[in-house]
């Protein structure tokens, strides 16, 4: 596959080999990075060594596999002079925390020690391990003025250690999770299941031609065979980011396949607007808890309800302004709530009669429950489990508010616990066969595993039925319109309303599932944060020890009071 390659691309055809790229793009002096949540970010002029080199580190992890791998250049919802890298591993996820080891050695590794480096990485000989001749890494950018730079880096990294780097330009970073996903799926990857999706979905024409079409199926018909209701507009604020665009051609998809009954997505803050994440997108909106810039009024927010995106699209939340003229958020928690709901609805109804999923029903909802931490999967409870029955979650982090909690455990719905972060959230997930998480943030999606989605086959299959053959039908159709991958703000988007005009409610009649409870986060400056120790989920304090017994003297003389430190 050849590529036209705009002049950024074209100043680093000179480096002729790891050493002489080592030399040439050395570290930063005095500049020691870490690998975070989903990979490496810091002021864009301090990344062309690690961009450089986790090309490098792609290409060998595709060796490893012999599958695709993914490079994102983004640093997500951070400020426009900042930037980053995201690994998308061969089955469209994070990169296995396995990896995240080398990867930090080799961003450190001395200059003059590259190639050495390099050859200690797993796989530093023989052929691949999977499909591929050979090793492939798949690369996009989001919108940055530096990202382009860098993603010439991170290509010229992976072809000097031996893969074919294939550049897709512009997309958000989900859409990469999804590309690298179909394109492995449509390979054989095992690690993607045989349930993926078709080989045309293998791009980002394929990825809004996949939603629009479970979209299309969802909003058909309503709850027990009522209409749908009729769409209603968006705005949708894109953080001045990849998202706008992107908008752009999934509301083309959604008029092609629905005409008039798509829902109108009007882009506030799109590119060239303003600058990057600053007082616009979700990161903005969910932490000051304020609308963004363009939607500060009724009466600029013309659609009357409105989501924001953050800066690489895997991220959303939504806002509207009530009748009395205050302005609410609809966050991450409340996200899950919705969907959690809905789905848990269809499962029951798709599995009347068949299996059913393992949790029993908790007692209803009271202050105790709000106050009451999730508790994690562990392998004890793996074990116990006899693998007849099918087993579904919401997955929260101590960050979750309790109302919330309180709110899925009066519905029957089972809560686990992960520590903070989207990559922790989503491996709990992975031990159930229906997990829904979120952060409240707005980051987060709902997984379906391989024995669920044969399960709802034969269930749509079987003569008879007819009730639980369609909801059967929904829940596949709900598995092809979010992102099995990652958290994405689109497909996200589209299942959220979806939902509402199936149940046929506004914003405000989602806002009322549940009230949250009174809420603080604060930051304090400590001489060694390795002091304290916590339990997995970050609920309690391990050590020391008198530490947790303090809190909980202080939270014992407030109705549903919870608290923690990490």
């Amino acid at each position: 596959m050849k590529l036209a390659r705009p002049p950024e691309f074209q100043d680093v055809a000179g480096l002729v080999d790891v050493a002489s790229a080592g030399r040439a793009f050395p570290r930063p002096p005095g500049v020691a990075l870490s690998y975070g949540v989903a990979g490496f970010r810091a002021r864009a002029p301090l990344l062309e060594s690690t961009l450089l080199r986790m090309g490098m580190l792609a290409a060998r992890r595709s060796a490893v596999m012999g599958y695709a791998v993914g490079l994102m250049v983004t640093a997500s919802h951070n400020a426009e002079p900042d930037n980053g890298v995201k690994l998308v591993d061969v089955d469209g996820g994070m990169l296995h925390q396995s990896w995240e080891a080398y990867a930090a050695a080799l961003a450190n590794a001395d200059d003059g020690d590259l190639t050495s480096a390099l050859a200690k990485l797993p796989g530093g000989s023989g052929a691949p391990g999977g499909a591929a001749e050979r090793p492939s890494v798949l690369i996009a950018w989001d919108t940055r003025p530096s990202s382009e730079r860098l993603a010439a880096l991170a290509m010229r990294g992976a072809q000097l250690a031996g893969a074919q780097a294939l550049t897709l330009g512009l997309l958000t970073t989900p859409q990469l999770h999804h590309i690298v996903r179909m394109s492995n799926g449509a390979a054989g990857c095992a690690a993607v299941g045989s349930r993926w999706g078709l080989p045309e979905w293998a791009s980002e024409a394929g990825y809004y031609e996949m939603l629009a079409g479970a979209y299309a199926e969802l909003v058909g018909v309503g709850e027990r065979g009522a209409p749908a209701a009729v769409a209603s507009p968006l705005d949708v604020d894109c953080a001045c980011g990849i998202g706008a665009p992107a908008v752009e051609r999934l509301a083309a998809a959604l008029t092609a396949k629905l005409g008039a009954g798509a829902p109108a997505l009007r882009v506030v803050n799109a590119p060239g607007s303003g600058e990057l994440n600053t007082g616009c997108g979700a990161e903005h909106v969910q932490k000051a808890r304020e609308p963004p810039r363009g939607l500060e009024s009724v009466q600029a927010m013309v659609a009357g309800r409105a989501a924001s995106l953050d800066g690489d699209a895997d991220r959303i939340v939504f806002h509207y302004f009530t009748h009395a003229g205050g302005w609410a958020l609809l966050d991450g928690d409340k996200i899950a709530a919705l969907v959690a709901g809905f789905l848990r609805e269809q499962l029951r109804s798709a599995l009347r009669g068949h299996t059913a999923p393992a949790a029993s029903a908790p007692p209803r909802a009271t202050p105790s429950t709000a106050a009451r931490p999730p508790r994690a999967r562990s392998e004890e409870d793996e074990e116990e489990a006899d693998g007849s029955e099918l087993r579904a979650a919401v997955v929260q982090t101590a960050y979750a508010n309790g109302a919330s909690s309180a709110y899925l455990l009066g519905l029957g719905v089972e809560i686990a616990a992960a520590k903070t972060g989207v990559k922790f959230l989503h491996t709990q997930a992975l031990h159930y066969d229906l997990a829904v998480y979120f952060e409240a943030n707005g980051h987060g999606t709902a997984l379906f595993s391989q024995r669920l989605l044969e399960t709802l086959c034969a269930v749509r299959d079987a003569a008879g039925a007819e009730t639980a053959a369609e909801s059967a039908r929904v829940l596949l159709a709900c598995h092809r319109l979010v992102n099995q991958a990652v958290g994405d703000a689109l497909s996200d988007l589209l299942i959220v309303d979806a939902i509402l005009r199936r149940r046929n409610w506004s914003f405000a009649q989602w806002d009322a599932l549940y009230e949250d409870l009174p809420s603080r986060q604060t930051k304090l400056t400590v001489a060694d944060r390795t002091a304290i120790s916590c339990t997995a989920d970050e609920t309690r304090v391990l050590h020391p020890a008198p530490l947790q017994a303090a809190l909980d003297e202080l939270v014992r003389t407030v109705e549903a009071g919870r608290c923690f430190v990490r």
